[in-house]
């Protein structure tokens, strides 16, 4: 019998179809269960679309999929930015004590944003030791950024700096589009700790051919063509253009607009569409999941919009699938990867984000042109069943989850917080012995090889992430007559030579493991470049910092070949220990002090790893 994997999810907004909002993780645990991951997801007692208290604190089985433990978050989604902090730190704490209690554990999940909820998850993985999951669904805090909800330079800085916290701690990171890959690459993060699991759809729930003739009579507009907008009424959402848009089409008695949903900006603009006197507008309020099958069968034509800032060219909101999916045609006001989907399936037609003009032409046209409406919904249909159904998306999910979950299972507590204790004493210690030798190597360098006395270089740290590696120069700038720098050999110097020999040039390090970025012992950082060229074996040498010196460095440093320096690398990972350390540290000393391995035969240190596939010789 296969064993179970459990998987703990801390998801403030988290729905089933019996809520309104997003139900993507609901979906994906559903699915997941059936292969053997069962999910328990500790969620909010208060609804993330509505701001009001929906049920009582402490389990709820009513998914009849998942387990779902209701933690206390204070009411103030919806009142101003500091209540709804407030209301995001409630959640973070009182999530964090019922995640520590919720039972037995293999892998814990975070999602972001909110932010804080992510940073509640790290927290539990950390003391539960179990490995992370991270889940970005939107590039927090760069949409904050750009809606210029956040705008204090401190606040920014802190905000940035957690993100990026997060992403080191993560064990992997799983994002909802294409293009936030290509943002968290931007970071740092190397390609092959993250996994694209695309927003979608659950085809099954929807039927086309369905006309929503009952909800057509139940709100009054039997004879309309219904726009419909489904989704969240919040500051992100420009449904002011939407509005501009229905004020432009006033005239045409048969267009009505109807927008389903609930959120921040709800109250001020049903208020706003009053004082417009839109009477083609109806505010239908929050829907469960459950009821948009009907909603969307009564729709003749659904909208998908956004503010008009570049950093949405990168979302994939779920709502567009779900038309898709009802076989729904789109009028879609979102630029960047959505509208690639989009035009791409020839389900709908893009505007200019924020252009009220443009949306009501397109409007105005597509209610005209039933035949362009009915393809443009059979093409939606067909392309989304192919390409975002979640009944495949689950299978790439739970694969992910055992991945995941073997990341690491029981590290040991030196692994875990004993050795940065150590380096973190060792190195500053360090640093104030040798700082006199610091200081006259600098004078040294910058009399003999000139400015400027360090060699700063990217390098991949923990996980793959970019780091700036610091140690003192040894090579000339000399370049040939083209421009070029001439190869290592020809503009290492003598002195240079000398301080390769003694390891003294990597002194500076020492500033690097104090930091964080590196560590005393561990596999060394190599060239950015060789991320991608590594096996899955390989590149496992990247699950511990990178260090000063190592297991291979002290078995033949760079007179070995680049496999056999891998091997040992991987040996050091599964091996780690504060007793290997020691003797790592010992048989350094003696291999300076002997000044063997210092290079490879014809190389001022190693050639040019190509890849596990060229083996490279001595």
């Amino acid at each position: 019998m296969n064993r179970v994997t459990r998987v703990l999810l801390i998801h403030q907004a988290f729905a089933s179809h019996s809520d309104a909002g997003g139900t993507r993780h609901y979906e994906l645990a559903k699915r997941a269960g059936t292969q053997g991951v069962h999910f328990t997801v500790v969620t909010s007692d208060v609804s993330y679309l509505t701001g009001q208290r929906r049920r009582r604190l402490g389990s709820d089985n009513d998914t009849n999929a998942v387990r779902v433990i209701r933690s206390y978050a204070h009411s103030s989604l919806h009142r101003s930015f500091v209540w709804r902090v407030l209301s995001f730190l409630s959640f973070m704490v009182s999530s964090t004590w019922a995640g520590l209690r919720a039972g037995d554990v293999d892998v814990v999940m975070g999602t972001s944003p909110p932010i804080f909820q992510a940073l509640s998850a790290w927290l539990i993985a950390e003391i539960r030791r179990r490995p992370f999951l991270l889940e970005i669904r939107d590039l927090w805090p760069e949409f904050a950024i750009g809606l210029g909800v956040l705008t204090n330079p401190w606040l920014i800085r802190c905000s940035r700096w957690l993100e990026r916290f997060l992403y080191r701690r993560a064990d992997r990171l799983l994002v909802n589009s294409p293009a936030y890959r290509d943002y968290l690459q931007s970071q740092g993060v190397p390609l092959s700790h993250i996994e694209v699991i695309p927003n979608g759809t659950e085809p099954e729930m929807f039927t086309p051919e369905a006309r929503g003739l009952e909800l057509r009579r139940e709100i009054g507009l039997d004879r309309k063509f219904i726009v419909t907008y489904a989704g969240a009424l919040g500051m992100a959402n420009d449904i002011d253009t939407v509005l501009r848009a229905a004020r432009r089409l006033l005239q045409e008695e048969r267009i009505h607009f109807l927008l389903v949903g609930d959120g921040k900006e709800a109250a001020r603009l049903k208020l706003t569409a009053e004082q417009m006197g839109l009477r083609n507008v109806t505010f239908a309020g929050a829907r469960a999941k459950s009821q948009m099958p009907e909603v969307l069968a009564a729709s003749d034509l659904c909208l998908a919009t956004l503010r008009n800032i570049s950093m949405f060219k990168t979302t994939y909101p779920n709502k567009v699938f779900d038309y898709m999916a009802a076989g729904r045609a789109t009028v879609l006001a979102i630029d960047g990867v959505i509208r690639e989907v989009v035009e791409e399936a020839g389900a709908g037609v893009f505007v200019e984000p924020g252009n009220d003009t443009a949306l009501a032409e397109a409007v105005r046209r597509l209610s005209g042109d039933p035949g362009t409406l009915s393809d443009m919904g059979r093409n939606a249909r067909r392309y989304v069943v192919e390409h975002f159904d979640r009944n495949r998306q689950a299978s790439g999910f739970v694969a992910l989850i055992h991945e995941v979950c073997n990341c690491r299972t029981s590290a040991g507590l030196y692994r875990r917080a004993g050795k940065r204790v150590f380096d973190f004493a060792f190195a500053s210690a360090a640093l104030v012995l040798v700082s006199p030798l610091l200081v006259s190597l600098a004078i040294a360098v910058r009399l003999r090889l000139g400015s400027p006395v360090f060699f700063r270089q990217q390098r991949p740290g923990f996980k793959g992430r970019a780091f700036t590696i610091l140690k003192f120069r040894t090579m000339t700038d000399a370049r040939s007559t083209d421009g070029e720098l001439l190869p290592d050999c020809d503009r290492l110097t003598r002195f240079g030579r000398w301080m390769r020999a003694l390891s003294i040039d990597e002194l500076p390090e020492l500033l690097n493991v104090v930091r964080g970025d590196m560590t005393l012992v561990g596999p060394r950082p190599l060239l950015m470049e060789y991320l991608d060229r590594y096996d899955q074996e390989q590149a496992r040498r990247n699950e511990v910092r990178p260090g000063i010196t190592g297991w291979a460095q002290v078995n033949g440093r760079n007179a070995i070949t680049w496999e056999e320096r891998f091997e040992l690398d991987v040996f050091y990972v599964d091996r780690l220990s504060f007793a290997l350390d020691l003797r790592i540290i010992y048989l350094t000393l003696l291999r300076v002090m002997a000044r063997k391995g210092i290079a490879a035969e014809g190389h001022a240190t190693m050639p040019i790893f190509q890849g596990s596939s060229a083996k490279t010789a001595k």
